[in-house]
């Protein structure tokens, strides 16, 4: 199996992954986004807020250019404040889908040799030593990452 063959795998369940969060993200009522995905847990808003900046970092990793949402990274990279105020639930769906969409196109125009240099987030010296901490390692992670997420909003979605 050649390195474009497998990356092209990894990009296909990323999207998948993100397709079905977004399916879910998209099913579940104005009433689930205050509610916590587990007793003393994170709220349902707080959850798909720290995905929308999780992704928005990778367009900075990526180097696809400037973030959109680094102003967000307080209230959603740091831990839940109880009494944070939350943007409004269809500006976090509308901004999550136009964030994939963007991501998906750029991955799917990456040529290999790109997807197998670093990522923003490693210095020169660190990528000599570890090559592995390339842009489809970082993709890999982030996907990781949407899949335990993903897992908590079903068990919202389940009470929803």
């Amino acid at each position: 199996m050649n390195e474009k063959m497998i990356i092209d795998q990894c990009v296909k369940t990323w999207e998948q992954r993100v397709a079905q969060a977004s399916k879910l993200i998209d099913s579940l009522s104005e009433w689930a986004m205050d509610k916590e995905v587990a007793p003393g847990r994170n709220k349902v808003v707080y959850v798909i807020g720290h995905l929308l900046v999780v992704h928005d970092k990778l367009v900075e990793g990526m180097e696809f250019g400037e973030r959109s949402y680094a102003d967000l990274d307080p209230l959603f990279l740091d831990a839940q404040q109880p009494d944070a105020k939350y943007p409004e639930t269809a500006w976090i769906k509308e901004n999550w889908h136009k964030l994939n969409e963007f991501l998906n196109q750029k991955f799917n125009e990456m040529p290999v040799a790109d997807w197998l240099s670093k990522h923003a987030y490693v210095s020169a010296e660190d990528f000599a030593l570890q090559p592995e901490r390339n842009k489809l390692n970082l993709l890999l992670s982030r996907t990781n990452h949407l899949s335990s997420h993903n897992g908590q909003l079903v068990l919202v979605k389940k009470t929803d």
